[in-house]
């Protein structure tokens, strides 16, 4: 579970890299800290709404079209915060908010993933469970950086609705690997 935090915190390191001395200490850890929180907070909504779960009469439907609106409002929510969007360097603190966010609500599905399973991930399968949930994690890092611009230029509920489509794509990946255990399927996701 700790492979989800570690590349994201490598990342956002090498991410602001550049403009580091520039940046505010305390606006970078609640960018951070507040990226974890507001990812917890989605992932915790979808779990006690079931959204999760398969359906008798709906299947994965709800998993696939809900989750990425939740995911995506909370990223929005999370930053419009005034202490980041006014910021000169808002992108980095976006991306800083983005990659916990995305870490923190990876974290919770897959400790539910293991506990659903008795604590017993399978060797290929749980590794590329970890695998989809670090490229979701940099997807919603950079989901921040584009949509943080678009904050500041009052543009952010359109490009809001792109990226939740593009999270919707890979929720249906993910679908696709749960619903059909074959090679291919598993090979494809993992790309």
């Amino acid at each position: 579970m700790v492979l989800l935090f570690i590349p994201a915190f490598l990342l956002f390191l090498r991410t602001i890299a550049s403009v580091e001395e520039q940046l505010e200490e305390r606006k970078l850890y609640l960018a951070c800290g507040g990226g974890a929180i507001f990812g917890t907070l989605a992932e915790v909504l979808i779990l006690v709404g079931g959204f999760d779960l398969r359906s008798p009469e709906v299947g994965y439907a709800s998993l696939l079209f809900v989750t990425p609106a939740f995911v995506t409002l909370f990223l929005w929510l999370g930053l419009r915060l005034r202490t980041f969007r006014d910021a000169r360097h808002a992108t980095f603190y976006a991306a800083g908010f983005g990659l916990f966010f995305g870490a923190a609500h990876e974290f919770w599905k897959l400790l539910v993933l293991e506990a659903r399973l008795d604590g017993d991930l399978p060797f290929p399968g749980g590794l590329l469970d970890v695998w989809f949930g670090l490229a979701a994690t940099v997807l919603l890092g950079g989901m921040a950086l584009h949509l943080m611009p678009a904050l500041q230029r009052d543009n952010g509920v359109r490009i809001a609705a792109r990226l939740a489509l593009l999270y919707l794509i890979l929720g249906f990946l993910r679908i696709s690997a749960i619903e059909r255990p074959e090679p291919i399927i598993d090979a494809t996701t993992a790309l």
